[in-house]
């Protein structure tokens, strides 16, 4: 899995300038250094390398005034585009300018990138500049969500969390929230506190009903994102138990994971989703959760 980081070394920030200066600047002539402004020692700097030590991706936020933040500089290395590189930087991006109480995100994004910012809650506002003579850019706005990890489709996070309020009451007395909601994953948390049993661990039973929940979202969104509707209701399921969960309950769903032919929802007016859950304590892996989610019209 591809991990976002900050350029700590001499031989980081030089390949992080390189990749910026190359993707967003040498096609038009641009020197070395016209990468660079002058809020470079003020701002956040997040990069994606390889395994080998490539880097893949950069991009970097600065505060405009205490209210405002801005996304600029985001660039993916030709070949290694299409996997989440700009998301995951993004994503990042967003969190630390929503914990540091920017009210909205603002950035300038050329045209073929527009599509990509509309799909993460980016609001088209106006024709901006024209860099280098043929580069069109566009004024984009996003407000802060509910909650910082609400990357994609902030509002649909919000109804699928008021369903599980107002419609599976376990769901509110458990603690289980929405945490995040990506292009690549789907994680859910939990209130340990609302779930210890008597060797101050969470129940076994309340780590099955977090997975079912965390799965049952995932089979949700996934429905929203193809366009449909359906009642869903779980089928069948497994579950495998790894260790003591004592501190940090936490679903996970890797989208790409997920199995299932929605568009038979259509058709047949019902169909089958599959949805492999990992629950974690913090960083750990304590249980593997897999459940067959029935969809119906």
């Amino acid at each position: 899995m591809f991990q976002v980081s900050t350029p700590q070394s001499s031989e980081d920030w030089q390949a992080y300038y390189q990749l910026r200066w190359q993707v967003l600047r040498a096609p038009w002539g641009e020197p070395r250094g016209s990468e660079q402004d002058d809020l470079e020692q003020d701002a956040e700097h997040r990069f994606i390398k390889n395994k080998e030590g490539d880097v893949l991706g950069v991009a970097r936020l600065h505060f405009n005034n205490h209210e405002q933040a801005q996304v600029r500089y985001m660039a993916v290395a030709e070949g290694n585009r299409n996997q989440h590189i700009g998301s995951r930087l993004l994503h990042d991006l967003e969190k630390i300018a929503w914990t540091q109480n920017a009210d909205e995100l603002v950035l300038f994004a050329r045209e073929r990138a527009l599509e990509f910012y509309k799909r993460h809650g980016y609001e088209l506002k106006e024709k901006a500049h024209l860099a280098y003579g043929d580069v069109q850019h566009y004024k984009m706005v996003k407000q802060k969500p509910s909650e910082p990890g609400w990357f994609r489709h902030p509002n649909w996070t919000q109804v699928l969390q008021n369903i599980w309020r107002e419609s599976i009451p376990i769901s509110d007395a458990m603690g289980i929230k929405v945490e995040s909601y990506t292009d690549w994953q789907f994680t859910t948390s939990a209130d340990l506190d609302a779930n210890l049993n008597l060797h101050n661990t969470m129940f076994a039973g309340s780590i099955y009903s977090l997975a079912t929940l965390t799965g049952w979202g995932a089979t949700y969104l996934a429905l929203k994102e193809a366009g449909l509707e359906g009642s869903i209701v779980l089928a069948d399921a497994s579950i495998k138990y790894l260790k003591p969960l004592n501190t940090d309950p936490r679903g996970c769903v890797d989208l790409q994971a997920c199995k299932g032919k929605l568009s038979d929802l259509e058709a047949d007016g019902k169909t089958s989703y599959v949805v492999p859950v990992t629950i974690y304590d913090g960083d750990n892996v304590v249980a593997e959760f897999e459940g067959v989610f029935a969809v119906k019209k």
